[in-house]
């Protein structure tokens, strides 16, 4: 990284190495190629770590990776290093070469590293050798460059409680911004409130204090207070959700923080010491991806803050290769399904995990499990949703109540019956409904609707349109259990029921009607679509438009003969842990 010209590039191919020579500038990798033409083990890529998209890289990863005279010129150092250590070898080593601030003149010491810089980026590696030449500093880095995320105190506080805001921040490409404080802990931007001020004018008046980056009042929301305790002390914490934010990141209270980065999503698991309030407010607004936490209470206000955009380039690459492997598959053969695997952004629903694990077309992701270790909730293979979607048939306007919720397939379903549609998604366990919730508001459509309960009495009868509500109570007159999945238990087995529009006869996809719950599907590869008015056998204990997953668990169960013979051949894996 930081080739320039390619001295060291050209050195490293003639000890036998393959060399991947990167820098940002042209005109540096333009001289390098012009100037050193016999070096054949040379690629030269212009390439800016810190914004583009690493496409270029070997997959297989390096066994040793430069970064000389570059390292203080990056903005977000923790999140490159963390990167960069995720493409080591086993065994290989990451070697920063750098100026330090002692050999260097004052007015160039931005270019150099001080002391405390040189022990923060060593000491999340289990190896650091330094040596010293010529002035500069030479930094052998071996072993995992990740530390889990522990949540620390600061000193006890003083008087009886302790009220305060924190703001979280989010760049264009989705990671969020975290600060380094001179107490050896990261934490988000924030402080006590002052005066009368309201929690949100709190969040943006120190967001501007500590990081020079401005909002407007009317972009930051209140979306949830958190009420713990420090040593024996009450303290309540608003979490404010900035949606749009303008200005340089500057360092402006630099005796209580040593510099501010942008982190990824799923690096939040593994970055050291957070400050407690810090990390309870980031696993507010994306449920699980801080694991271990201290018990809080958390008070979600009504008012939900709009979407917020942003992904990687990476992200972009990653989804279209996921579609085209579930549409070569066979398994999304509408166009509205395509296009809804091309667009929903995946990994926005499991932020977790990297986003190479986040759109593997095979991969079951697991999102929760129980006390046992046993997954309840999960991100379904994306060729396993696509081929319900397609089961489905739904159209334009239809709407849809899912049991099991999560958050990605209810956006799926939602992108396909469009904005004149509407998903109502149904979970017994509060965890995954508050998650979907979150997931669902900060990059979602606005046409999902979550809501907790047992699936198999069906949606609440405010979630449904008014002639379903008809229908329901007429039903109930009739001695039916209450609710869209409309169950029948009269001492046999419970069935079933899908409301259809009296506008929408025949199997053609539904359109301004509600697909309400059926028993699953035992259609198998190659069979023809059904009718929406033939009967289907049970393949489990669910009533879902769209997955079989347990009323009462919301877990995984196993597949029924029609399924196994579905899945025929086809590997369906969940991620290691």
């Amino acid at each position: 990284m930081g080739c320039g010209t390619g001295e060291l590039a050209a050195y490293l191919a003639s000890l036998g190495y393959a060399v991947d020579a990167c820098d940002f500038a042209d005109s540096a990798i333009d001289r390098a190629r012009k100037e050193r033409p016999g070096t054949e083990d040379v690629r030269w890529l212009r390439l800016d770590i810190e914004r583009d998209d690493p496409v270029e890289l070997n997959g297989d990863g390096y066994d040793v990776i430069t970064l000389r005279l570059m390292y203080p010129f990056l903005r977000d150092r923790s999140r490159v290093l963390h990167s960069l250590g995720e493409r080591l070898r086993p065994g290989g080593a990451l070697v920063i070469i750098t100026p330090t601030a002692e050999q260097t003149p004052e007015q160039q010491r931005d270019i150099a590293l001080d002391e405390d810089e040189i022990r923060l980026l060593t000491a999340c590696w289990e190896q650091a050798e330094r040596l010293d030449a010529a002035g500069l500093a030479v930094l052998v880095l071996r072993g995992p460059c990740h530390s889990d995320t522990t949540a620390v105190e600061k000193r006890p506080p003083t008087g009886h409680a302790l009220t305060g805001a924190l703001a979280v921040v989010t760049d264009p490409t989705g990671r969020v911004l975290l600060g380094r404080s001179t107490r050896g802990m990261w934490e988000l931007p924030g402080g006590k409130t002052s005066g009368s001020e309201d929690f949100a004018a709190a969040a943006v008046r120190e967001l501007a204090e500590e990081t020079g980056l401005t909002a407007a009042p009317d972009d930051a929301y209140v979306v949830t207070v958190l009420v713990d305790d420090s040593h024996g002390v009450p303290r309540l914490t608003a979490v404010v959700r900035v949606v749009a934010w303008s200005g340089a990141l500057t360092n402006r209270e630099q005796k209580l923080f040593e510099r501010w980065d942008f982190h990824d999503l799923h690096a939040l698991a593994c970055v050291g010491p957070v400050f407690t309030p810090a990390a309870q407010a980031l696993d507010a607004i994306w449920p699980g991806v801080v694991p271990g936490l201290p018990p809080v209470h958390a008070h979600p206000l009504a008012v939900e803050p709009p979407p917020v955009p942003g992904e990687p380039s990476e992200a972009v690459r990653f989804r279209r290769q996921m579609a085209e492997a579930v549409v070569s598959g066979g398994w999304a053969s509408s166009p509205p399904v395509r296009d809804a695997l091309r667009t929903v952004p995946r990994h926005r629903y499991a932020p977790e995990k990297d986003l190479r694990t986040s759109y593997d077309a095979d991969l079951a992701i697991v999102t929760r499990r129980d006390e046992t270790g046993r997954a309840t909730s999960s991100v379904s293979a994306a060729w396993l949703q696509a081929d319900m979607l397609e089961s489905l048939c739904l159209g334009p306007g239809a709407i849809v109540y899912e049991a099991g919720s999560g958050g990605y397939n209810a956006e799926l379903i939602a992108h396909v019956v469009g904005p004149a549609g509407r998903v109502v998604t149904c979970d017994i366990d509060p965890y995954v409904v508050r998650r979907t919730r979150r997931l669902t508001t900060e990059a979602g459509s606005g046409r999902v609707v979550a809501f907790q309960g047992d699936a198999a009495s069906g949606a609440l009868v405010q979630h449904a349109p008014g002639r379903v509500r008809r229908e329901r109570d007429h039903l109930q007159r009739l001695g039916h259990r209450p609710g869209l999945a409309g169950a029948a238990r009269r001492g046999r087995a419970s069935e079933s029921y899908r409301w259809r529009s009296a506008a929408t006869p025949g199997p053609s996809r539904s359109s301004g009607a509600v697909t309400c719950c059926t028993r699953g599907s035992s259609r198998t590869a190659g069979s023809s679509r059904r009718r929406a008015s033939t009967p289907v056998p049970p393949r489990s204990s669910t009533c879902s438009a769209v997955s079989c997953r347990s009323a009462s668990t919301t877990g995984i169960p196993a597949p029924s003969r029609g399924w196994r013979k579905l899945c025929a051949g086809r590997a369906m894996r969940s991620p290691p842990g």
